[in-house]
C-alpha cells in the first residue's frame, strides 16, 4: 500500500464520476432537510436535539455505506474498472482507500451543510468546538460506514446481490437503534438488540460531540472501532480468498 497509488486511484474515481458529484450532494442533502422538518412538526419536541443526531448520523453513515458497498461490488465484477486499477500496480488497499477517500471528501460539505440548517429549522445552536468535533466524528463514522461497505462487497461474490443487500441492511439499523429517539423509548428486548448495532454507537459518539460529554464520545469510537477492525479482518479474508479461490 502506498499513498501515491491512493491519491492516484481517489483522482482518477473522482474525475471518471465529475458528472455526477454535484447532483449526488444535492440529493445526499434533499432528503435529510425533508426528514428533519417533518421531524420538527409532528416530533416530540423533547427530542429536537436527538433529530439533528440522527440526521447527522442517517448521512454520515447511509451514503458511504451505500456507496462503498455498491461501487466496490460492481467495479469489483461487473465492470473493467477495478482491474484496470489492479493491473496498474494498485493493490486492493490502495483501491479501498483510495474510494473510500474521494467518498469522505465528497460527503463532508454535506455534513457541514446539514448541521448548519439543523441548527436553522430546529432552533438549536452549537459552539465552533462543538461543531469541529461533531465533523471530525462524522469523518470517522463515515470511515467506519464505508469499511463495513466494503467488507459486504468483498465478502459477496454476485455484484446484484450486494446492491440489494446494500438496500435493505441500512433501515433495520437506523430503526432498531437509538438514533432518532434515545434508548429508553425502546421496548427492552430492543435495547438489547440495538448494543449489538454499529448505528447505536454512531448516535452516541454525534451525541457525544455536540453534547461535548467525552464519555458518550468515547464509548462511540471504541464501539465503531470494534466494528471497523471486524469489517478489515472481513474484507481480508476475502481477497484472500479471492486470490486463492479466483
Amino acid at each position: 500500500m502506498r499513498l501515491s497509488n491512493i491519491y492516484t486511484v481517489t483522482k482518477y474515481i473522482m474525475l471518471s464520476s465529475r458528472h455526477w458529484i454535484y447532483a449526488s450532494l444535492a440529493f445526499t442533502l434533499m432528503f435529510p432537510i425533508l426528514w428533519l422538518i417533518l421531524l420538527r412538526v409532528v416530533g416530540n419536541p423533547q427530542y429536537m436535539g436527538y433529530f439533528i443526531v440522527g440526521t447527522v448520523v442517517n448521512t454520515s453513515f447511509l451514503v458511504p455505506f451505500l456507496g462503498t458497498s455498491q461501487d466496490i461490488a460492481y467495479f469489483r465484477r461487473g465492470s473493467a474498472i477495478y482491474a484496470l486499477l489492479f493491473s496498474n500496480g494498485a493493490d486492493h488497499w490502495d483501491i479501498a482507500l483510495g474510494y473510500i477517500t474521494q467518498l469522505i471528501a465528497l460527503n463532508l460539505p454535506s455534513v457541514v451543510s446539514l448541521l448548519i440548517l439543523s441548527t436553522l429549522i430546529i432552533g438549536t445552536s452549537y459552539g465552533v468546538v462543538q461543531v469541529l468535533a461533531t465533523v471530525a466524528t462524522a469523518v470517522f463514522i463515515s470511515l467506519s460506514s464505508a469499511l463495513l461497505g466494503y467488507a459486504l462487497a468483498m465478502g459477496i461474490r454476485n455484484y446484484r446481490i450486494v446492491n440489494q443487500a446494500a438496500q435493505v441492511i441500512p433501515w433495520p439499523l437506523l430503526l432498531l437503534a437509538p438514533v432518532y429517539y434515545p434508548i429508553t423509548i425502546l421496548p427492552p428486548v430492543l435495547r438489547y438488540v440495538s448494543l449489538a448495532l454499529p448505528t447505536t454507537y454512531m448516535a452516541l459518539a454525534i451525541n457525544g460531540s455536540l453534547s461535548l460529554n467525552s464519555m458518550e464520545l468515547i464509548k462511540g469510537l471504541l464501539g465503531l472501532l470494534a466494528y471497523s477492525s471486524a469489517s478489515i479482518l472481513i474484507a481480508r479474508y476475502a481477497v484472500i480468498r479471492g486470490e486463492v479461490n479466483g
